[in-house]
Formats: C-alpha cells, sequence, structure tokens
C-alpha cells in the first residue's frame, strides 16, 4: 500500500510518499481501499509538529476517507465487501494512504443514505458536516429564527456552519471573511450578510440593529474569540469549533462571562467521537443525508493525487482555499 509520512516537523515540505505493507483486517474494525481522502488545516498543523504530544511523530496524516469495504474484521456486523462508505478516522489518522483500518461506529454505508452520494464529496465532508450539525445542534441547541454569526465562512467548516443553521432553522445568519474576494465566494454558503472580520463588531450590531446575535461559531481563533463576545445578546453563546489561524490562545475573565450573561461552549469532534462514537455515527449518517438529497451543499476546490498531498497543504497554508481538498488515491 501506499502512504504519505510525516517524519520531522517541517511543514508540508517535508510529506513524503511510501510503501508500506498492506493491512490486515483487525478485530472490531473494517478495512477498507481508499478512494478519496479529505484535506484540512488539521493536517498542516500535524505537518508542523504542533500535536506531536497527542500524534508522536513519524505518522500518516488523514482524518476522513471514503472508498470501499475491502475485508470485515472477527465481531464487525451490517457491512459488506465491496460496500461505498465514508469514515473518520479520527482517533489513528491514516487516512493518506491506499488502504485505512476503521471503526465501523465512525463509518458510514453510503448505499443506505436514500440518495446517491460521490465518493469524493463523503470524504470532503464527513468531518465538516457532523462537526456542523452537532456543533449547531447539540452543543448550541438551535431555536428557531436565531440569529447566528460564523468566522471563517468559507472554510471547510465554515461553509458548513452557514447551510446548516439555515438547515436547522436559523433566521439571519452572518458571515465573516478575511478578504472582499471571499464575500464573493461565501453567498453560495446560506449567508445572508458576510463582513470583512477586520471591521465585523460594527457591521454585526448593525445587522441585527444592535440587539447582537444568539450565537457566533468560532473556527479561527485569535483576538476575535474576545471580540465575538461584544456581538452576543444577554444568554448568547459563543462556540469555539477550531484554532484554524493558528494564534495564540486568548483569556477571559470568568467574571467578565458571569456578569454579561454569556455563555462559552467548546467543541471538537474527536474528543467527543471518542467518548460518544454511537452518536457520533448517527450524527454523520443526518448530516451527510442532508448532504445527498441536496439541502445542504459541499464545496471542493482541487483534486489532487495522493503524491501531490504536499502541494494541497501547501495552498491550505497560504489560506487561499473555498470549501474543501481532496486527495484521489
Amino acid at each position: 500500500m501506499k502512504a504519505i509520512i510525516i517524519d520531522r516537523p517541517e511543514g508540508p515540505a517535508a510529506l513524503s510518499l511510501r510503501e508500506k505493507p498492506d493491512l490486515q483486517p483487525a478485530p472490531g474494525l473494517l478495512t477498507i481501499d481508499v478512494a478519496y481522502a479529505g484535506v484540512g488545516f488539521f493536517e498542516v498543523l500535524l505537518s508542523r509538529g504542533e500535536f506531536v504530544s497527542a500524534f508522536p511523530l513519524p505518522l500518516t496524516p488523514g482524518l476522513e476517507v471514503s472508498g470501499h469495504v475491502r475485508a470485515i474484521g472477527e465481531g464487525v456486523e451490517g457491512f459488506y465487501v465491496g460496500q461505498p462508505v465514508a469514515s473518520m478516522t479520527l482517533h489513528d489518522l491514516n487516512g493518506f494512504a491506499s488502504m485505512a483500518n476503521v471503526r465501523p461506529d465512525l463509518t458510514v454505508p453510503l448505499d443506505q443514505l436514500g440518495a446517491d452520494l460521490d465518493l469524493a464529496t463523503a470524504a470532503a465532508s464527513i468531518v465538516n458536516v457532523t462537526t456542523a450539525y452537532l456543533a449547531i445542534k447539540d452543543v448550541y441547541r438551535i431555536r428557531k429564527g436565531d440569529n447566528i454569526l460564523v468566522h471563517g465562512a468559507v472554510g471547510g467548516l465554515g461553509s458548513f456552519l452557514g447551510q446548516m443553521a439555515k438547515r436547522l432553522g436559523a433566521g439571519k445568519v452572518l458571515g465573516t471573511v478575511g478578504n472582499a474576494e471571499k464575500i464573493k465566494q461565501a453567498a453560495a454558503f446560506g449567508y445572508d450578510e458576510l463582513f470583512i472580520r477586520t471591521d465585523f463588531v460594527r457591521q454585526t450590531l448593525q445587522a441585527t440593529g444592535h440587539k447582537g446575535v444568539h450565537a457566533v461559531f468560532d473556527p479561527v481563533g485569535g483576538s476575535m474569540r474576545k471580540q465575538s463576545l461584544e456581538v452576543l445578546r444577554p444568554l448568547g453563546q459563543l462556540v469555539v469549533v477550531g484554532n484554524a489561524s493558528g494564534e495564540e490562545d486568548v483569556s477571559h475573565s470568568f467574571n467578565q462571562v458571569w456578569f454579561s450573561n454569556h455563555q462559552i461552549a467548546g467543541f471538537t469532534l474527536g474528543g467527543y467521537s471518542d467518548s460518544n462514537p454511537v452518536e457520533t455515527g448517527i450524527a454523520a449518517r443526518e448530516a451527510l443525508s442532508m448532504l445527498a438529497r441536496g439541502e445542504i451543499r459541499a464545496e471542493i476546490q482541487g483534486v489532487y493525487p495522493l503524491e501531490n498531498a504536499a502541494e494541497a497543504l501547501s495552498l491550505l497554508e497560504g489560506k487561499n482555499t473555498v470549501g474543501k481538498l481532496v486527495l484521489k488515491i
């Protein structure tokens, strides 16, 4: 089998394609022939060695894959050889490879969604669309008519958050982007208004009649975390879902949270799925079903061969992407 290896923390340029022994079926796992692997900013961070304590080098990156079942491990039921599937490889990574062993509870049979969903879209979407679904529905617990602000509106996660908020009953959905060109690109993702992030506080308050929004979803991080609290109405919630900026963490007074009647929540799919795998799998199936039925859409900017994984990560590192990139294995 072929696999991308990161063995030194020197960024995307350090990725290399190597041959490894074929995987064998393991008890409780599915072995799949990978067709596509999703590429996200997390892989950029891995290439820099930013999570080396949790994921020591050398490693094969990749959080999400699609393909066909190659073999079924002992004790696994409900799948068949040759079945098209998408899976989240959140705990062991290893998605940037021609074969993967995956957990059945985090794997979605694509032929059971009730509508067609192609393998490339499934691999590009499963982690982010599931994150968006759980963050809006279960973490924030959206109510019909709530006004929402999403940072990073054209990113892999942001492009789903706006659409998912609308699909789950939001009223006005606002978004922030890094430059004027991305405002045009984000318009297709369910946003009612879009702002350049450097002036988002003023524009958000203006767009809401100075009442503020019910929730802010922030996958960007940095100084925007604290600024986001300025646009929350009383009992409003800041939901932290990433740190794509790579900036240092920010601190905030818990007494100020108390005095302002604000709420702050965090959500990461990796940690949640570790303790709640069944619930995560159910959410993934529902979210991918929405995608298959055309209720939300995925934006794939580019498809790269596995050997060009470094090029894909470099493009993400430069923050020059809309939606998602995928590797074709």
